[in-house]
């Protein structure tokens, strides 16, 4: 089976076809179709912006998650921009195929819970809510059929052992702070950790009982060259991803049950150092999600604990606020003791007393409405009742601040539309 038999007009999805025989065959050698368009899919549309925007603004990494299902057209760009600038060209990162047809995909799954994302944060030192899945250093690039046996979880990448290590010792650090209730260095000190300009190099591993698919690789001049499995001809696959995304994506996938048996098969025709180094590398990756499993429970208090401080900051600062609006209608009273009886209160007297206007009401024009119109009784209304409530709040006022009427004030719920202070 080749990606190139795969079509939108046939109503297949390219990004979710998986193929089900264990001899099947992946290669990019397919001509592009023209006028063809990447996948419906809404995990890769993207949204619609105008190009005098897109062009002026400079893209940044988000600090925010995402909010939204599909991929931002101003984020598709700054990745090809990206793999212009460290690659040459955009190009999928196994195949090293720069066809037209090649999809986004996400070390750190887009579809990731909420509470899986916390764990993240936490344990990588970042501050809450502030991994977004579109940063570029969990993007890259894919052929739509290698795209969907990743995201199925048939295949991961491994990095190095030395790049590993460091993985390990930053995600343990993490961790550690926050056991101590130290301050972690935050998401500015991971994007440095973590350059985006820097290629990690990493080890295509294929799990057992995914096939045993052959692929064709591009290797310059339109010279192809065929790997089978288990792919010990298939160079290291440099890539920018940050290694914690890669680690996170791989530690579900790799159990210390397939240590063995991926080393066995990965080694069959290699030395023994050299499987010796593979388990090595193996059982790091499974001692660094063991961190994130272990830190779960912790992960979610944490998070609680931030959300009721943000909840605690915001109610201080409506407190904040609500203090100083009623100095102002403190002052803005006093103001009107000494000036006498406020025009609004006239105002009010008059349209109090004034009776409903007869025949047929016709709507007033309010420019303030932005179109929407009041009958003259509906004004009459409200300018009556915004008396009301004046008086009644003047009087709660008064009865308040009197030592000797305090046992006059009634009580905030014994009138239904009592307004309460």
């Amino acid at each position: 089976m080749s990606i190139g038999t795969y079509s939108l007009a046939s109503g297949r999805d390219p990004e979710s076809s998986y193929a089900n025989s264990s001899t099947y065959e992946i290669n990019d050698r397919s001509t592009p179709i023209p006028g063809l368009q990447e996948s419906s899919h809404d995990e890769y549309t993207p949204t619609r912006v105008s190009t005098r925007e897109s062009a002026s603004i400079i893209f940044t990494t988000p600090t925010h998650r995402s909010a939204s299902a599909g991929l931002s057209s101003k984020t598709r760009k700054a990745l090809e921009k990206l793999y212009d600038r460290n690659y040459g060209a955009r190009h999928c990162l196994v195949t090293s195929s720069a066809a037209y047809l090649v999809t986004v995909a996400h070390a750190v799954q887009r579809a990731s819970k909420s509470d899986l994302l916390t764990l993240y944060e936490y344990c990588l030192g970042l501050d809450l809510r502030s991994f977004h899945v579109d940063s570029r250093r969990n993007m890259f690039y894919l052929s739509p059929h290698l795209h969907g046996i990743f995201d199925a979880g048939r295949w991961f990448l491994l990095p190095d052992t030395g790049t590993l290590r460091k993985v390990y010792d930053y995600v343990k650090d993490a961790v550690a702070s926050r056991a101590n209730s130290q301050s972690s260095k935050g998401t500015k000190h991971f994007w440095l950790e973590w350059n985006l300009n820097n290629k990690t190099p990493y080890t295509f591993i294929l799990l057992p009982g995914a096939g045993c698919p052959r692929i064709s690789c591009e290797i310059g001049g339109g010279v192809w060259e065929d790997h089978s499995y288990p792919y010990q001809g298939l160079p290291l696959l440099e890539c920018h991803i940050a290694p914690p995304f890669a680690v996170i994506n791989a530690g579900p996938k790799c159990t210390r049950d397939h240590i063995n048996q991926i080393a066995r098969e990965y080694c069959s025709q290699q030395t023994s150092e050299f499987r010796k180094e593979l388990e090595e590398r193996l059982t790091l990756l499974c001692n660094t999600w063991a961190l994130f499993e272990d830190a779960k429970k912790d992960a979610k208090d944490w998070e609680v604990e931030k959300m009721g401080k943000r909840k605690r900051d915001r109610d201080d600062e409506d407190i904040e606020n609500l203090s100083r609006g009623s100095k102002r209608i403190t002052r803005s009273q006093a103001r009107s003791a000494h000036d006498g009886t406020p025009k609004s209160d006239l105002h009010s007297n008059q349209a109090r007393d004034k009776p409903p206007p007869p025949g047929p009401r016709k709507r007033k024009l309010s420019s303030s409405l932005r179109g929407a119109a009041l009958t003259d009784d509906a004004v009459f209304h409200l300018e009556k009742r915004q008396k009301r409530i004046d008086l009644r709040t003047r009087v709660r006022r008064w009865v308040t601040e009197s030592t000797r009427a305090s046992s006059l004030d009634p009580e905030p719920s014994s009138g239904k539309n009592m307004l309460t202070i």
